[in-house]
This record gives structure tokens, C-alpha cells and sequence, in this order.
């Protein structure tokens, strides 16, 4: 008898040692590096956590960093598992192209594509500025040392005009919320931000009106800003839409906005966190309206060089979404 009651103890200490492994493996804590508050970026990675952490087993810390690079390198270094950007800042970041030159990133490995990312020049209500080749001579953020994405962004848009950022009035900044401030400021002509960004709010309230400078949809438009980058493409904002500073159908510069996580973060965990957002595209708008321009059924869209994770490869082909190059 007593033998059996031993038995039966030592069967539920196991039992519950294994309760408790399964519990602490179910709770997984994963890091999610963004750029600062006031960023689109940071709204959109805020959203997306809640919306994974509704939907799995996983908890998403929310981490903020000053700009993309150090994103990038904190996923890169496994001090965070996911990040936020465009493609093109990704793909620089982890080949060593661009603003990335000589410190090269290869860990970085892409979850899914999120939406078309637009952005634009923004200017005063009132200003002159009607045309991004008016930006000529005029103060514009240079230098760009925490957030150096904005210098292909910049050149990606200023090339539809004929410019480049060699073409302005150089005021050297660190990141976009620095640059948007020091537009808020009086210290620059205009500003680039994300279409529909908070921060883009926050300064149309302080200086009584921004409108963004439009690009003429045209083959030669396309093939200015391709000639920055690749992947850039153009898109065009209807009316509809309530973005600040859009008052009319607006062409603009995109880019791919991508979740990406680390080389070293489990399958298992990239799977979980994929297959959560996936088919979530409700809960998503609900949080952000940026969202409506995802599409579910190109999470999984390919680009010319960065690759994807295996977790992830392996949650689109289960659901019959992912082509083999």
C-alpha cells in the first residue's frame, strides 16, 4: 500500500514537472524591435504583437530602437527574435548594401510582407513647393546616422523631380522623428515620413496644415525611383482614404513593408507567430487602418535577394501559398 501511494506521489511530481515545462515552453517570450513611438512603424508592430499574442502561445515584447539599423542589429545579434521594415532596408541590412556597407547583417530572415508601404515629401499648406522639383535648393534632412533607410527613401522620391538629396540644402539629423521635428521647428523645407503616421498628425497640428508633394504616375516616374532601388514601385492614394496631408487621388513612393526575424529563432516559433497574423486581416485593420492594403494571399510574396525563414516557408506551404523560385 504505502509502496503504491509512493508510486502515485512520484507519478504526479513527474506529471507536474511536465505541466510545468509544457507551461513554460507555451509562454515563450520573443522580442520585437521597432523604430520609436511616433513612427508608423511602431503603431503597426504594436498591432501585429497583439494580435499574434491573441492568436498563439506567445508573448511579444514591444522594444523601440532609434532607427532601422539598430532594429536590424538587434535581431541581428538575437538580442531581439523579430523586426519591422521595408524590403530594401532589410535586403541592405543583410547583404551589407547601401548605408549597411562593410557591417553586413546575414541573420536576418523574412516572416511575411505585410502591405505596400507608402511615403512622401511632406511641406507646409502654404508653402511654395508644389513639386518635388522645387525641393532644389531648399532645407531638407541629410545624414541620416541613426536612420540611414531614409537616404534611399529620400533619392528613391527625389529622383521623380530630377534631384537627389546632393541637390538641397543639407541639415544633417539623426532619425524621422528628429526630422520631423526639426520641420515642426522651422529648421527644414519639408520632411519625409510614412503616409498615415502619427507623427505626420502630430505635425500638421503644430504648423496649421502639411500637404504631400505628388509624383506624376508615369513609365519615367517608375523608372526614377527604380533606378534608386529595385523594389521601390509606385502606388496611388485615393481621396478615400483618411491619410493627413492627402486631400486628393495621390501618387506616391512604396516600398514592401516585411516582418523579419532571426536566423537563430526556433521554426517552431516562426510557424506560431506566421500562422497567428495569418487570415487576421479584421483584427489587424481594427488596430490600424494602414492595414487594409494587407493581403493575406501575399504574405508570402518573394523578392529578388532576401530569403525567408524556414518556419515560415514551412506554415505557406502547408496552406498552398508558397512557389519554389
Amino acid at each position: 500500500m504505502k509502496q503504491r501511494i509512493r508510486q502515485s506521489i512520484a507519478g504526479f511530481a513527474v506529471a507536474g514537472a511536465a505541466a510545468l515545462v509544457a507551461g513554460a515552453a507555451a509562454a515563450e517570450t520573443v522580442g520585437f524591435a521597432t523604430l520609436p513611438p511616433g513612427a508608423i512603424n511602431n503603431v503597426q508592430a504594436q498591432v501585429i504583437a497583439k494580435v499574434a499574442q491573441s492568436n498563439s502561445d506567445l508573448k511579444i515584447r514591444v522594444i523601440p530602437y532609434r532607427g532601422g539599423g539598430a532594429v536590424a542589429g538587434a535581431v541581428n545579434t538575437k538580442r531581439a527574435e523579430i523586426g519591422i521594415s521595408d524590403i530594401v532596408e532589410m535586403t541592405d541590412a543583410s547583404t551589407g548594401g547601401g548605408q549597411f556597407k562593410g557591417r553586413a547583417m546575414p541573420n536576418l530572415r523574412i516572416a511575411f510582407r505585410v502591405l505596400a508601404f507608402p511615403l512622401g515629401i511632406f511641406v507646409r499648406k502654404d508653402s511654395p513647393i508644389q513639386t518635388v522639383a522645387q525641393l532644389r535648393g531648399k532645407r531638407f534632412a541629410t545624414e541620416w546616422t541613426a536612420f540611414p533607410n531614409s537616404i534611399p527613401l529620400s533619392n528613391g522620391i527625389m529622383a521623380t523631380g530630377g534631384i537627389s538629396l546632393q541637390d538641397v540644402k543639407g541639415v544633417p539629423t539623426a532619425n524621422i522623428i528628429r526630422g520631423a521635428n526639426d520641420f515642426k521647428a522651422g529648421k527644414t523645407d519639408a520632411f519625409i515620413f510614412a503616409v498615415g503616421a502619427p507623427k505626420v498628425a502630430e505635425v500638421n497640428s503644430a504648423v496649421g496644415g502639411i500637404r504631400i508633394l505628388p509624383i506624376a504616375n508615369t513609365p519615367d516616374a517608375l523608372k526614377a525611383v527604380k533606378s534608386v532601388r529595385a523594389d521601390y514601385f509606385l502606388i496611388t492614394l485615393p481621396a478615400r482614404m483618411p491619410f493627413v496631408g492627402v486631400v486628393k487621388p495621390t501618387t506616391v513612393m512604396a516600398s514592401d513593408l516585411i516582418i523579419y526575424v532571426g536566423a537563430h529563432v526556433k521554426d517552431e516559433t516562426v510557424h506560431a507567430f506566421v500562422k497567428a497574423v495569418h487570415n487576421r486581416k479584421d483584427a489587424l485593420v481594427k488596430g490600424h487602418p494602414s492595414f487594409r492594403a494587407h493581403s493575406p494571399k501575399l504574405m508570402a510574396k518573394q523578392f529578388t535577394v532576401a530569403k525567408y525563414h524556414p518556419g515560415a516557408i514551412r506554415f505557406y506551404k502547408e496552406i498552398g501559398i508558397w512557389k519554389d523560385k
